[in-house]
């Protein structure tokens, strides 16, 4: 069905593209026929939901402003223009051209809109769980294109300032025409947050294991998580992590995977509650310093699963990618949302249950027989422990550069980052205006929302 369907899809992506292009560019005399660019069966719906563009190509340009990256000279120097400006941080990401980091999720939000629109017309001739479902994927996936979006081109959430700063613009409909400006980030994560409660009552409690692209209620509450981990909404993120693991909580112990492996997370690990892929920005070989790299310990698989070493080059390169492919996953997991169960019970004051969290998993991370667990005595600050652990096991999830939005409001996580490029060194501060990405000058003039300081 896909494929039979893949021209109308297509002229709907023409049309998009198109309003990205001119700006209002008026949707009826685009398209010649306009019932061509309308689905109009539960089959047609389902085709546009499972498209490839829901769950591949999502943003993640602030990997390469983190400090997990490491591009040597050479290296560096063999990338685009806007990889190299976000590398050191350069005040112009876009230089005047597109941004597919802007465009992409805003075409995902629209297939989303198209379907909670069109949906609601076959109620009459589909029973509601048919539709319930398809409602329910497409609120999923709006909110996580917004969340994308937002931790991008909105300012960091400060819970003291929320209702001020400013966020995204929400778009909540397929009107090509309407010129929505930026919502707060306290409406931003509202409508985030509104968009899964609306999901979660329509989606499966059942994960379908065998197309990991497709919510499930497990997916919902794993992004609920993440989401009030960022909001510092500790209670709540602890209950919607817990509410996941309990539909979901599967670890793989990493002893039965192989270290000689070029790809040994593949096919995808059975930890994946939904896959996500992020866009492949060029040629950068996902190089970490080997300073980090040591930080791994002798018993750790992952220091063999997640890099391969050249110790002559002292370099170190990684190949651990959850999505089974050279291309870093960007989905939801159950390692993550353990470690964000484990942040919250520390940040709540309940350090021991934090620890036996973390033992949970770092028990499947270490080499049978070798792993000694954590306790409160041999552990004199739990928080900062998970950080770090956190850091090391979602490394290149597209999760560091809102880590560090986060930590970086708090002084004893507060990290100055520094890059030396061709002898020039460069710096970003906690704080800086930098962590907020430029947004698109043809957004900017087209539709007249007021750009980030930088």
């Amino acid at each position: 069905m896909k494929n039979l369907l893949l021209s109308e899809y297509l002229l709907i992506l023409f049309v998009f593209v198109l309003f990205f292009i001119t700006g209002c560019g008026k949707y009826l005399e685009a398209v010649p026929d306009k019932s061509l660019t309308v689905p109009n069966s539960v089959a047609d719906y389902q085709a546009l939901l499972e498209n490839e563009m829901m769950f591949i190509n999502s943003p993640a340009l602030g990997e390469f402003g983190s400090d997990d990256l490491y591009l040597p000279d050479a290296l560096w120097e063999t990338q685009e223009n806007y990889v190299r400006d976000a590398y050191h941080w350069s005040k112009d990401l876009n230089e005047g051209v597109a941004s597919l980091t802007w465009n992409n999720p805003y075409k995902k939000i629209y297939y989303a809109n198209t379907v909670l629109e069109g949906v609601e017309q076959l109620r009459n001739s589909h029973s509601s769980a048919e539709i319930d479902i398809l409602k329910g994927w497409a609120l999923f996936c709006r909110a996580n294109s917004f969340y994308d979006l937002q931790e991008l081109f909105g300012q960091p959430y400060r819970p003291a300032s929320a209702a001020r700063d400013l966020g995204i613009p929400l778009r909540l409909n397929t009107n090509l025409e309407e010129k929505t400006g930026r919502a707060t980030v306290a409406e931003t994560f509202g409508q985030i947050l509104t968009d899964l409660d609306h999901a979660l009552p329509l989606l499966s409690p059942n994960m379908l294991r065998t197309n990991r692209n497709r919510p499930s209620k497990a997916a919902v509450y794993a992004l609920m998580a993440r989401v009030y981990l960022i909001r510092q909404n500790y209670e709540k993120a602890l209950e919607c992590a817990e509410q996941c693991l309990q539909q979901y909580g599967i670890l793989v112990d990493y002893n039965s995977l192989n270290p000689n492996s070029n790809a040994p997370f593949s096919p995808l690990i059975d930890e994946i509650i939904y896959n996500g892929i992020q866009l492949n920005y060029g040629d950068r070989y996902w190089q970490v310093e080997y300073a980090f790299y040591q930080s791994y310990s002798t018993g750790d698989l992952r220091k063999n699963l997640f890099f391969t070493e050249d110790p002559l080059a002292k370099s170190v390169v990684f190949k651990g990618f959850y999505s089974a492919t050279a291309t870093a996953f960007n989905g939801l997991s159950t390692d993550e949302v353990y470690l964000i169960k484990a942040e919250c019970e520390s940040r709540l004051g309940r350090d021991e249950n934090a620890l036996t969290t973390l033992n949970t998993v770092l028990t499947k991370r270490w080499k049978a027989g070798t792993y000694l667990p954590f306790t409160i005595a041999k552990v004199p600050d739990v928080l900062t422990l998970i950080l770090t652990e956190r850091r090391k096991e979602c490394l290149f999830r597209n999760l560091r550069w809102s880590d560090l939005r986060r930590l970086n409001q708090d002084p004893r996580f507060a990290k100055t980052l520094s890059r030396t490029i061709q002898g020039i060194v460069y710096q970003i501060p906690p704080n800086d205006p930098r962590y907020v990405l430029p947004i698109p000058d043809n957004e900017i003039r087209l539709n007249g929302i007021t750009q980030n300081m930088r």
